[in-house]
């Protein structure tokens, strides 16, 4: 099936939402910038967060026209990208860690456009290429940590995309070592996917039998990182019953049939740090290279009523000595 067609027509759609014409992007006086999903929509997740971005860039001027084209087909990402490299845009964002390949090629072929990449280490530094990473270590950290400290099973599990992804690593293992950190007896349960490459982070079977299997085992507080994989885990171990904690953004808007049972999120401020690399972008100050963004607990919403003030104080703790090194996760940044 030729995708060509479709994605011309898309991208007519896309672009025509908005003025000035995309071939206004080729005057070095209008400042253009695209962005590009791994898989899904905008209006969901880290992609959603990075929109926001780049609107708050808009808003503060840093941006003269922004643009958008939401991947369908996995193998529609490199067009996607060149779309917009085609098309004179000075600026192109890709979002999520299995776009990253296709990101660094066209860095290499597109030496004078910038390029940034949110979640997605970077192995080789490109003059032209930034990755803005996370230390989802710590994010994990604190999301074990509460767990650890709500169990009432003594049982709690981690759920996280393939282990060949660093953030995804990161997150699972930095849940376990939270969770021992605050409670040494705790039993911790941490799955990675182990399937299909073209099922990376929208493996909902795997996800929703996994987490239906922990929580029968006797889990009562669940973890889940990994897009729409992570969405399934967390629905079904809600409707087990257990509590369940999100990751990457905060859940709660999106999953708004679990909202009683989700604690909270262990986030990257995807958002904050999409617009900090914009002004620098704008001002001559490109940061190739890795941009370290922030990290954090998402509020606790519905759940807060569940959350002693002593759980509280003792996660403060906790992010505290985290920020200013006095508690290390003890996780590798990136695999050996």
């Amino acid at each position: 099936m030729n995708r060509l067609p479709f994605l011309i027509l898309f991208l007519t759609l896309t672009f025509s939402a908005c003025t000035p014409r995309p071939q206004d992007c080729a005057r070095s006086e209008v400042f253009c910038v695209g962005l590009v999903t791994d898989f899904g929509s905008v209006n969901s997740g880290i992609n959603q967060e990075a929109w926001l971005g780049l609107q708050d860039a808009k808003a503060d001027e840093k941006i003269d026209r922004v643009d958008f084209i939401e991947t369908i087909d996995a193998r529609d990402r490199a067009k996607n990208i060149e779309a917009f490299a085609e098309n004179g845009y000075d600026v192109i964002i890709t979002v999520g860690a299995s776009i990253s390949d296709e990101t660094v090629a066209a860095a290499q072929k597109y030496p004078h456009i910038l390029f940034i990449g949110v979640e997605q280490p970077q192995n080789t530094k490109y003059p032209n290429l930034a990755g803005l990473v996370f230390h989802e270590d710590e994010s994990g950290f604190l999301a074990g940590a509460l767990a650890a400290l709500i169990t009432r099973t003594n049982r709690i599990a981690g759920m996280c995309e393939e282990k060949f992804i660093d953030p995804m690593r990161r997150y699972c293992d930095g849940f376990q070592a939270g969770a021992l950190y605050v409670k040494k007896d705790v039993k911790v349960t941490i799955v990675y996917r182990n399937g299909s490459e073209e099922d990376l982070f929208n493996d909902a079977n795997w996800g929703q039998t996994t987490a239906q299997k922990l929580v029968h085992d006797g889990v009562d507080v669940l973890f889940a990182a990994g897009g729409g994989t992570a969405d399934a885990a967390l629905e079904a171990a809600a409707n087990e019953g257990a509590s369940v904690i999100g990751a990457e953004t905060d859940n709660y808007a999106r999953l708004a049939d679990i909202r009683p049972r989700l604690a909270t999120s262990a986030v990257n401020d995807v958002r904050s740090g999409v617009h900090e690399l914009m002004r620098l972008a704008r001002e001559g100050q490109f940061p190739a290279g890795e941009s370290m963004g922030q990290v954090n607990l998402a509020p606790f919403h519905e759940f807060e009523i569940r959350i002693s003030s002593d759980v509280a104080t003792r996660l403060e703790e906790i992010r505290t000595g985290l920020a200013n090194g006095s508690i290390k996760t003890g996780i590798l940044y990136k695999s050996p």
